[in-house]
């Protein structure tokens, strides 16, 4: 081995022994004048569901209250096209181009009425949905018919009225 290898070898080996984080050494950029590209930020958007185009030409959009229109991508935004005119709330980023990708969503609304979205279950009371937190609620009213779709993905509306309507959440 030369030396100049040597001594580098021993002069990066003092730089990581003295640091308190070593791996920040390792991580940091090569190039010095190269820029450390920032990780997206977490957001989340609100609003109606509209799907246009089949197959591999489906577009998935949400238009928000002030009528913004983003287009939503990624693989959640498969599932968001079984919602069509739905609302929801998305949580993703900005990081595609152009659009929002998509992590994940709850379905808020459907036919102009209050949803529940959760996973069906079920219970002692009939049917109920698991909601993203966790929560459980019985859902009177969903007939034997859901018995098929049990630890499926659904939307529910009418839960606390006399006709109860439900749709899959599931990738198109």
């Amino acid at each position: 081995m030369k030396r100049s290898r040597i001594f580098t070898a021993a002069a990066v080996l003092s730089v990581v022994a003295c640091t308190d984080n070593p791996n920040a050494i390792l991580t940091g950029p090569i190039d010095p004048s190269q820029p450390i590209l920032p990780s997206p930020s977490t957001a989340t958007i609100a609003g109606r569901i509209s799907v246009s185009g089949i197959g591999a030409d489906r577009v998935v959009e949400l238009t928000d209250a002030d009528g913004g229109v983003y287009r939503l991508v990624g693989n959640e935004s498969r599932a968001l096209a079984s919602v069509d005119g739905g609302d929801v709330v998305a949580r993703g980023t900005f990081d595609a181009n152009p659009g929002f990708v998509v992590d994940e969503f709850t379905v808020t609304g459907m036919h102009g009425r209050p949803a529940l979205d959760g996973v069906l279950e079920a219970s002692e009371d009939g049917f109920a949905l698991r909601l993203s937190d966790g929560s459980v609620r019985v859902v009177p009213g969903l007939s034997s018919d859901c018995a098929e779709h049990v630890g499926a993905r659904m939307w529910v509306i009418g839960w606390d009225e006399s006709e109860v309507v439900f749709g899959l959440i599931e990738a198109l």
